[in-house]
């Protein structure tokens, strides 16, 4: 067998979906393995076609874009991409493009997709055990967001109740007037407490994750939902400066998971600590019209050997059974999902995370077409 019918073979019987485009991203070549695991019938449906036959709109543009940009640029590109078959359903591959050259030129492309189903799985369970995680937290603290409010609405019906009980009685209406109105805001903020405990509740839908539009300052705000009384009665200072209309585009319940997460490692790191504890958020847009958030605390720092592996599934400093190890790792794989970066720093006592997010513009411009 000759070398050119040797590689034909190869390419046509490699495990690895494998794709040729043109300079264009046109597909001019693919394999059956990439026909099965898009679940096209015969590579006549495919060819002559841009990869937007099996784009997703789970996958940020700002992926789409990196990736161009590298392989513009004339450098293999490497990531992790939601995609979607022919019938709808969704694929997760782990996909490497490389340029092929002739002359020196750039005249095409080949791309090499590994199947991450299974891994995909682990990763949805190891999420949702660190949801779990985070609803025990919001658990401990629903017990005290609920007790003040219904403390106050009681002495305020009571009030209410004997200032009618009498057929002849006098009302100071004014007064009237305040306890109902602060048994509304005590129904409310009850209302708001539980509803978001049930939104965190709810189990991921089976078409995946569920993005909408959000504000950074929103976002922060129910982080803090269930954690702040226990924050401050352990004499954490909060300081919080975002900057108005940072609008995002993703999951809620997820990227609030991240700051839950946040929130959570600094309250145990401060324990035992006495005095100027702060935890300090800041967020704005930079020109390139990225929201970036920094999160900052005094808790104490983390050594440099140590520092280098807070992303690690498992990997965590608390005693036995008091974490999982999960928290910054979930969080780490959320953000990079998200077309996101976070990074840690740690010097002379404070630990400092920098995550870096898409924003999202109030008149988004149509994507490139390239990209397309």
């Amino acid at each position: 067998m000759d070398t050119a019918a040797l590689m034909d073979k190869a390419f046509t019987q490699a495990d690895y979906a494998v794709n040729i485009t043109d300079k264009q991203g046109a597909l001019i070549k693919v394999n059956q393995a990439y026909l099965d695991l898009y679940k096209f019938g015969s590579e006549a449906e495919v060819l002559g076609r841009t990869q937007k036959i099996i784009r997703s709109p789970k996958t940020p543009v700002t992926v789409y874009k990196e990736m161009w940009n590298t392989i513009l640029s004339g450098i293999t590109w490497r990531g992790n991409l939601n995609n979607i078959a022919k019938d709808g359903s969704e694929v997760f591959v782990h996909l490497t493009i490389s340029p092929v050259r002739e002359a020196g030129e750039i005249v095409g492309y080949m791309g090499f997709s590994l199947d991450r189903a299974q891994q995909v799985q682990l990763e949805k369970e190891l999420f949702h055990a660190n949801k779990l995680e985070v609803l025990a937290t919001m658990g401990a603290g629903l017990a005290h967001e609920l007790n003040n409010p219904l403390a106050s609405i009681l002495l305020d019906a009571e009030y209410l109740r004997d200032a009618l009980a009498g057929p002849g009685s006098s009302i100071d209406r004014p007064t009237a007037s305040l306890a109902a109105n602060s048994v509304i805001n005590g129904v409310e903020r009850m209302k708001k407490v539980l509803g978001h405990l049930l939104m965190y509740s709810r189990k991921e839908g089976s078409g995946g994750r569920k993005h909408s539009t959000l504000t950074l300052a929103q976002l922060i705000e129910d982080s803090f939902l269930f954690l702040e009384r226990q924050l401050r009665s352990r004499g954490i200072d909060i300081a919080v400066e975002v900057e108005s209309d940072l609008f995002l585009h993703g999951n809620r319940t997820q990227l609030e998971s991240v700051i839950h997460n946040l929130l959570t490692n600094s309250r145990d790191a401060f324990e035992g600590r006495k005095g100027g504890k702060t935890i300090r958020i800041e967020g704005r847009m930079d020109a390139d019209g990225r929201v970036l958030i920094e999160y900052r605390d005094n808790a104490g720092g983390i050594p440099e050997p140590l520092r280098k592996r807070v992303f690690e599934p498992f990997f965590t400093t608390k005693k036995d059974m008091e974490g999982t190890g999960l928290g910054l790792a979930i969080s780490h794989k959320i953000i990079s999902e998200h077309g996101g970066t976070i990074s840690c720093d740690s010097a002379n006592g404070e630990t400092v995370f920098h995550i870096s997010l898409p924003g999202l513009p109030k008149d988004p411009p149509e994507p490139d077409g390239l990209i397309e």
